[in-house]
């Protein structure tokens, strides 16, 4: 049974309104191979969410109109536990808070996001979100998808009884339905985290106008580290327009740059890595704190009480709900304030994060809307930027917001920065900017054999017709 014809809820981002056809709520593989043979035989395009959280993007919104929404957050089964080798089969239902709570007291933890408990974690890894100890991306092992054609296939040794044996002989096309539409993620395979003997927090502080430092600082330990154990950022980097902004949250510090990173493994490993990081960061004149939090022990009223929780693999909304002004996670999509996300990749160089930073300052100004950037160092090579663009929610403030989301697209591409993850409403002309510099034709015909009538979530990354 579905919800009849209807207009896809406002979203947090205050994208155009789309039209959805109706929306089903499939509870196994199976009832989801029925839904894409229907649909197949209707042509009627499918639009798959996880449990819809994906704000500031779009949340539940297609990127096109007249889709049939498939909301899988009633696939919640944790299919395989393997405590022995430290990995979890898990539906598309599965939450942060879920697995968070299986895994007390055994020897594996979670890579949690510091968004929503409640949020999806094959949605998230799918779209190349980022954890707090490392990417999502590096948790993935193996999909079970159901593709365009109504067949089920599974990737990277996961099998149909939700087991996996590693690695097999052959191509891999797991990465393949990476921010892809190719077909209906079912199941997923990911990586647990070892529970290690001690985790600390690095929590550094450091006046703005010091940043040029800072961020050599920052590359030198991104650098002398293993970027999959503990998640280096820098974050908390606050533009704001001459005129201010209502939008920007009260404890925000526009002066101050935060450097945070959690160190994970044995008590004297970590004192080691700790004691190294500090003399770095010290090195930095401009350094106003520095704390080594000992996570197992920070007091709940601790600023740092739900960051500390992050790195021991425990999620929180408090941080995401102090943020949206909202008292529950389910409140976020009305929330007073709207959030826009821009998520460019910008490599890890002193020169190219600083020009990044002032390209969104110079687009901050033009368009009288704050931004709060962050970077996460995804490689000893790369980082992630996210950008969040709050406004208040009234027709003047979104449409700026909007402006400077599109304009720093513009802005960020010319610089060498794409976009690593798109919004509903920039998604199509950032797949004519990917089309125009890479070579990526034979994803057409890749989408043409595993869709061939293209109802997987049209828009979506891959297209079938240039």
């Amino acid at each position: 049974m579905g919800e009849p014809a209807h207009r896809a809820e406002p979203d947090l981002g205050e994208h155009r309104p789309r039209t959805v056809r109706t929306t089903h709520f499939p509870t196994t593989t199976e009832s989801v191979r029925q839904i894409v043979l229907a649909a197949r035989s209707q042509k009627t395009p499918l639009y798959p969410l996880s449990t819809g959280r994906n704000w500031g993007m779009g949340s539940r919104s297609p990127v096109v109109d007249d889709c049939t929404v498939l909301d899988l957050s009633g696939m919640n089964i944790v299919r395989t536990l393997n405590l022995d080798e430290g990995y979890a089969v898990i539906e598309p239902g599965v939450t942060q808070r879920q697995l968070s709570e299986l895994l007390a007291g055994t020897p594996w933890m979670l890579n949690v996001t510091a968004g929503c408990a409640d949020a999806s974690i094959v949605g998230n890894t799918l779209e190349r979100g980022d954890g707090t100890i490392r990417a999502r991306s590096e948790d993935l092992l193996g999909v079970e998808v159901v593709l365009g054609t109504g067949e089920i296939m599974t990737t990277g040794g996961l099998d149909r009884h939700g087991l996996r044996s590693g690695a097999i002989a052959g191509p891999d096309l797991t990465r393949a339905f990476v921010q892809s539409n190719l077909g209906i993620v079912t199941a997923m395979a990911i990586s647990l985290i070892p529970r290690p003997d001690a985790i600390k927090l690095i929590h550094a502080t450091f006046a703005d106008k010091a940043l040029g430092p800072v961020l050599e600082a920052m590359i030198r330990v991104g650098r002398s580290r293993i970027p999959t154990n503990g998640l280096l950022r820098l974050k908390e980097i606050f533009v704001v327009p001459e005129g201010g902004s209502p939008a920007v949250p009260e404890s925000a510090d526009p002066g101050s740059v935060t450097v945070q990173v959690p160190l994970l493994g044995s008590q004297p490993d970590v004192e080691n890595a700790e004691r190294d990081i500090r003399t770095v960061f010290h090195a930095v004149t401009e350094l106003k704190t520095f704390r080594a939090i000992d996570s197992a022990s920070t007091p709940e009223t601790d600023d740092l009480y739900d960051r500390a929780r992050f790195a021991h693999g425990i999620p929180s909304c408090a941080p995401l709900r102090a943020g949206m002004r909202v008292d529950d996670c389910a409140q976020v999509d009305a929330s007073p304030v709207g959030w826009l996300m821009f998520l460019p990749t910008v490599p890890l160089r002193r020169a190219s994060l600083l020009e990044a930073i002032d390209l969104m300052r110079i687009e901050s100004e033009a368009h009288r809307t704050a931004a709060m950037l962050e970077f996460n160092v995804i490689s000893q090579h790369s980082t992630n930027m996210v950008t969040q663009i709050p406004f208040v929610r009234e027709p003047a403030s979104i449409e700026r917001a909007h402006a400077l989301r599109r304009a720093a697209r513009k802005s960020f591409l010319r610089a060498g920065f794409p976009p690593y993850r798109s919004n509903i409403d920039q998604e199509p002309l950032e797949l004519a900017d990917r089309s125009v510099d890479f070579q990526d034709g034979p994803l057409s015909e890749l989408k043409r054999l595993c869709d061939p009538d293209g109802i997987i979530a049209p828009g979506r990354y891959v297209v079938a017709e240039r």
